[in-house]
This record gives structure tokens, sequence and C-alpha cells, in this order.
């Protein structure tokens, strides 16, 4: 019995203190006080004076004009005060004494007002009795609404009005009093139901809201550190390609504003790949860092120092910029190759050759200067290995024919020439093919077979994309019309499909003449794809989704607004770029992050599919992980649509052989 009573004791003091160990909570209950209580006070001082008035004359001057003065006076004084609070922040010690002197002066002002309305009764006609009645009841109703985020005050206030009330009234020898007494008493039921309900809905809210903080905080730390180790080469610890990518982009506003220029410079070692070959990788990549520490050493502050990949690295500057300056800059680079250098008991000789480029006599964005920065690389590797090579204007004529993709695709017979590869998605329960993502092919009878990369972005330029993207789907879902119902279709749409309303027409047009339910497909998306006008891009895909298909977030990890897409986006699917799956075999780091955004896609109750799988290891993880959908190399290349059908019957032979075995 002893015990009871203590819980019971326990439990009734948990509902009367301000939470102090938890400041979300008790933030949360200050902000919404602060807004709610001057209405409080403002509703007391407009009934207290219509009260008073009301007994005008009937009643003593005390319990009409001086008392109501005083209560009236008090509640301004509050209202003023709480008004103030708003533009004050306080400690968490400071708003726990705050709210708990709210409930103590809550208890206070139950008391005053009871005792006060209950003394004015005697004074009164039936109509002047009624309104101390009805005043009783909308007050503390209207107090006990107001007090609701503070549940202690607002259970007091409640208490200290009901029970007198009942009391006073339910005891009279009036039968109208009586019935209002049990009418009042079951409002109050009624109304503690829903203020309790209310509270319990608010705590809930604050204390999800602090858990979501309190994730997105951890996966900001990750993402944070991610973010490091993808912009620093891990070899050589020299910024990596997407480091000095944004680095040049950042140079050549600042030269644009200065009206000044830029020399870009693209260093590859000569020799390297035998040296990497004859005595081993751990050699070479020795040699990289000591090539590393020596230009470090060698070139200016002022000077980017970066690792491209591979025994390529890049140089940047704006001081560089006179023709004698180049040249000296360009030979004491080489010089620094004279020398051999000593790894453990090797001594190793090689050369580098160098393209540059100048901004802006050659190039006017990031982009164009380091293609023509490479392609004075690429004639110095072929015509003059060991020396620089500067950017001229007969590259210039060189990089033309290049653009002899955007003139083929121009003249191509797309229908004839565009076909789809298959690359299969595996379920991992059933070791399956659950899904095929459709992947665009050009074979051009000018040019041959065109990278992807190549002609879908020459097509966006081109504004080609239009045509492209509804003869693409419509040969993909030809395709996967002839394959079982339970097999799905991926197809990936580029940023410019997204961004125009008729794009979006003509693909649901396409999937509605086609032989496959939209309930089959999957569309995906970028995080680039959507970021540069995400309302827009939503309004696509939830048309998409109203048509019944499935939208997933392609390469998701990649971007630098992660975590807004996956919160933002109308999503079924996301899939983890494969530049996380690589390292995890060597790299806790990489393990750990993977984990993360697994977790965080099975949270919000998205499937998950993870890209570039290579290996078993890689598989047997991701599977402990309950990572269910993995794609990549490990269990098929692209294949053209003929081999999709062996593809499946071979792989629902292998699952009727292992039941079968089973």
């Amino acid at each position: 019995m002893l015990n009871y009573f203590e819980m019971a004791a326990s439990q009734i003091g948990t509902i009367f203190r301000v939470p102090r160990e938890n400041p979300e909570l008790v933030e949360a209950k200050l902000a919404a006080f602060t807004r709610q209580v001057p209405m409080m006070y403002a509703l007391v001082v407009v009934n207290t004076t219509a009260l008073a008035i009301t007994f005008y004359g009937t009643a003593p001057h005390l319990l009409t004009v001086y008392l109501p003065a005083a209560f009236d006076a008090i509640c301004v004084i509050r209202i003023l005060s709480w008004l103030r609070a708003r533009n004050t922040t306080l400690s968490l010690n400071q708003a726990v004494e705050k709210l708990t002197g709210s409930i103590i002066f809550a208890g206070i002002l139950g008391v005053a007002f009871t005792a006060w309305s209950l003394s004015l009764f005697p004074y009164g006609d039936a109509y002047s009795k009624s309104h101390v009645a009805f005043f009783m009841a909308v007050t503390s109703i209207g107090c006990g609404f107001c007090l609701m985020h503070l549940r202690a005050a607002a259970l007091i206030v409640m208490a200290l009005v009901v029970v007198p009330f009942a009391f006073f009234f339910g005891s009279s020898d009036n039968v109208v009093f009586v019935s209002i007494a049990f009418n009042f008493i079951v409002v109050i039921g009624a109304v503690l139901f829903m203020l309790l309900g209310n509270y319990s809905d608010f705590e809930k809210r604050v204390n999800s809201e602090k858990a979501l903080r309190i994730k997105q905080a951890e996966l900001q730390v990750l993402s944070d550190k991610n973010f490091r180790n993808s912009n620093i080469d891990s070899l050589t610890g020299l910024p990596n390609r997407r480091n000095f990518f944004a680095e040049l982009e950042r140079g050549i506003v600042n030269a644009e504003h200065s009206s000044g220029g830029l020399l870009l410079g693209i260093l590859d070692l000569d020799g390297f790949k035998p040296i990497n070959d004859i005595h081993g990788h751990h050699t070479g990549d020795r040699l990289l860092v000591e090539v590393a520490d020596r230009l470090r050493a060698h070139l200016a502050p002022h000077v980017f120092l970066g690792r491209l990949g591979g025994d390529e690295f890049v140089m940047f500057s704006d001081h560089f910029l006179d023709p004698d300056a180049i040249v000296e800059a360009e030979e004491s680079i080489e010089n620094l190759f004279d020398i051999p250098f000593e790894i453990d008991d090797i001594t190793v000789s090689i050369s580098c050759s160098i393209g540059y480029a100048e901004f802006p006599d050659t190039a006017r964005t990031a982009q164009d200067l380091f293609e023509r920065a490479d392609y004075a690389l690429f004639f110095a590797k072929q015509h003059e290995r060991g020396k620089a090579v500067r950017f001229s204007a007969e590259h210039e004529a060189d990089i033309r024919e290049a653009s002899s993709v955007s003139r083929a695709l121009a003249s191509a017979d797309l229908e004839r020439e565009l076909w789809i590869a298959y690359q299969p998605i595996i379920d991992a329960e059933t070791r399956q093919p659950a899904s095929f993502e459709a992947l665009a092919r050009w074979k051009s009878p000018e040019l041959g077979n065109v990278p992807p990369m190549s002609f879908i972005v020459a097509a966006e330029r081109s504004g080609m994309i239009g045509q492209l993207t509804p003869l693409l789907l419509r040969k993909a879902l030809e395709g996967a019309a002839t394959w079982p119902e339970h097999v799905r279709i991926s197809f990936n749409l580029s940023a410019v499909d997204v961004a125009s309303p008729l794009s979006i027409l003509k693909i649901i047009a396409v999937v509605q003449q086609s032989k496959v339910k939209a309930s089959r497909i999957d569309f995906e998306i970028t995080e680039t794809a959507v970021m540069g006008n995400l309302a827009q891009a939503t309004e696509a895909l939830n048309a998409l989704k109203a048509l019944g298909a499935r939208i997933s977030l392609d390469d998701f990890g990649t971007g630098y607004s992660s975590l807004s897409c996956i919160r933002e986006l109308p999503l079924d699917k996301v899939k983890i770029d494969r530049s996380f799956i690589s390292k995890i075999e060597t790299d806790s780091a990489a393990r750990l992050i993977l984990r993360t955004m697994l977790g965080l896609c099975n949270g919000l109750g998205h499937d998950c599919i993870v890209e570039g799988v290579e290996n078993s290891e890689q598989v047997d993880f991701l599977r402990k992980e309950h990572c269910r959908f993995m794609q990549g190399y490990f269990f098929a290349k692209p294949m053209g649509i003929e081999q999709v059908g062996d593809y499946l019957d071979s792989a629902q032979f292998s699952m009727l052989a292992e039941r079968t075995a089973g």
C-alpha cells in the first residue's frame, strides 16, 4: 500500500512540476505560454469588469470596485510583463523559474477569483446570481484552454474553480443551480479530456522534433566528414578534383570582378606507369607523395596545387600572367624533375608534361579553361613529352572537331540509331531481378558507339533532349512489356525533363500509350536535376506519381542538398551513389556513413538501392544492414533486350534449383 501511495505521489509530482531535464520542452512551453497568457489575462479583465458592473449598486464597493480594480490592475501588469518577455531570451533556469512561478500564480488567481465571485452571490437577484455561475464557468474554461501547454497551471485553475462551484451550486436548494452544477461538471470533464489530449500531442511533437534535430545533427556531422574526405586526396593530402573545380570557379569569378587573368596548368608524370607496373603500387603511391611534397615546397603560397587523380596534378594562379613569368614558371617546374626521387632503396627518374591555358584569353568559363589546358597536355604528351605546351588557336580548331557529336546527333536517325541497354536491380531477399534500369545507348553510323554522357549532355545543351526522352522511354517500355508483371522498369530523367511541364506531359502520354502499367515504372532523378527549381521539379514528380509511377532519387549523397532533397521531394526510393560502397572493405568511416544513410532511408520508409556493388564482401555487408536492393557489375553488366529474356530465364531457373535443392 505504501508503495502505491509513493507511486501516486511521484506521478502527481511529475504532473505538477516543470520538466527541467527536457530543455526543449521547457522552451516550447514557455513560447506557447508567452503567446497565450496575455489573452487569458485579457479575458479575465473583461469578465471581471462585466461581473462587477452587474453587482454595482447592490454589493459593497469593496466587492464591486476596489477588488475588481485591483484584480484588473494585476492582470494588466501581467499582460505587459508577458508581452515584454516575448523579446527576451531566458536561460533554462530562468525559464523553469518563470513557469514554476506561473503555476503558483495560477493557484493564487484561481483562489482569489473563486472567493470573490462567490462572495458576490448573496447580493444579487436571480439574474445576477446566474451571472456568477456563468462567470465562473466561462472564465475557468477559457483559462484552461489558454494554459493548456502548462498542464499543471491549467489543472490547478480548473480544480480551484470546479470543486467550489460544484459544492456551492450543487448544494443549492434551487434546482436550476443544481442542474447548472451538474452540467458544468460534465462539460469540464470533456474539456479536461481535450486539454490533456492536446497537451500529450504537444509533448510528443516537441520530443519528436527534438529527436529529429539530434538525428539531423548526427547526420550533418557524418555529412561534413564525408564532405571533407571527398575534397581532399587521401594519398597526397592535396585538394582533389572536386575541390579543384570549386576553387577554379571562385578564381575565375574573382578574376572577372578584378578584370584580371588566371593561368591554369595540368601536369602529368611521364614514365609513371612503367614504374608503377615494375615496382608495384606501393612504390607508385610513394612516388606520387614525393612529387606532391616537392611541388608543394616549390610553389608559392598563392598557387593552388591539387591532384586530379592517377599521376595528374593541377595548378592555377593569377600571378604568372606576363610571358616571361610564364616561361620562368614552366622551366622551374621542369627543373624540379631533374633530381631523381629516392624511394626506399630505389632511385626513380621521371619527367613531366604540362598543358596550360589562360583566362580570359583562351576561355571564359572554368570548364572551357580546363578542357583547353587538358587538350594542351594531350598535345604535349603526344608531340613534346617532358615539355610545357600552351593552348593555341590551332588547338582551338581541334576542339571544334569535338562538336561533331552535336552535329551528328542533330542529323541522326534517332529511331534507328538509339537503343536501350538494361541493367538488373537485384532483390537481396529473393536473389531475383526486381527491376531493370534502362540505359540510353547511341550507335552513330558516323561516330560509332557514342558514350551516353557525351550525347545526353549534347542533347541537353542543344535542346534535343525533348525529342530523346520520349523516344528512349518508348523503347524502354516496349522492352519491359515482354517481361513478367512483377519485374519493374527504371528510367532516368534529366534536369531539362523535370524542369519542363511540356516534357512531363509528353512522358505521361508515352506511358499511357504503352503496354506497361505506370505502377511498374520508376522514374529516377538526381539531386542536381531538381535543385535548380525545386518547386517545379516537385510539381513534375507529383504528376508522375499521380499517374501511378514511383520516384527514385539517384546518386544520393553526392550533392550539397541531400537532406533537404530526401525531406522535401515526393520520393519512394533512394539510390545511394556507388562512391559510398567502393571503400567499405577498408574504410570504417565509409561503412559508418553508408550504415547511417541506409538507416535514414529505412526510417523514412523509402526503399533503398545501393549502386556499384562489385564483390561478395559488399553484398554481405549490405545484407547485414538490411539493404534489400542492389545493383552493379557483381550481378550483371548492362545488356541488350535480346539478352534480358535469357537472363530472366536463368534467374528463374536458379531460384527453382535452389528450392529443389532445399
